[in-house]
């Protein structure tokens, strides 16, 4: 069961990478980009924030669903850089009926193989197996 729900979500969604420029003044740690797209499912988990700069280490910290501002932490104060992010966009944005149908696939899927066993016994037992 777990496989096929895996595998509708990963059909679900695709993977993006925004790049932009981020400054820092003096004493300051933190920045903010706002994300071309909004996350799938607003799932944060699957974020990876990576620096042009070596000496950064940046470290989410929010994501805002409405402005799709991502904020985050551990810059280099007083410098510039190029951030990179990566996350999961939701593929199938344009077709809310195929988008509809997936999000129910793994409640038909298991409906079918909880059946299947009373099915499969009424058979044997009906002789029409």
């Amino acid at each position: 069961m777990l496989p096929v729900s895996e595998a509708i979500d990963d059909y679900r969604q695709m993977q993006r990478t925004d790049t932009n420029t981020v400054d820092t003044a003096v004493a300051v740690t933190t920045g903010n980009v706002t994300l071309f797209s909004a996350i799938y499912n607003d799932d944060t988990s699957a974020i990876t924030i990576t620096s042009g700069l070596s000496t950064d280490v940046p470290l989410f910290s929010s994501y805002n669903t409405t402005t799709r501002l991502l904020a985050f932490s551990g810059l280099t104060a007083n410098a510039t850089r190029v951030i990179t992010v990566v996350y999961f966009i939701d593929a199938l944005s344009a077709s809310a009926a195929v988008n509809t149908f997936l999000g129910w696939l793994p409640y038909i899927w298991l409906l079918v193989v909880v059946a299947f066993i009373p099915a499969a016994l009424f058979a044997i037992f009906t002789n029409r197996a």
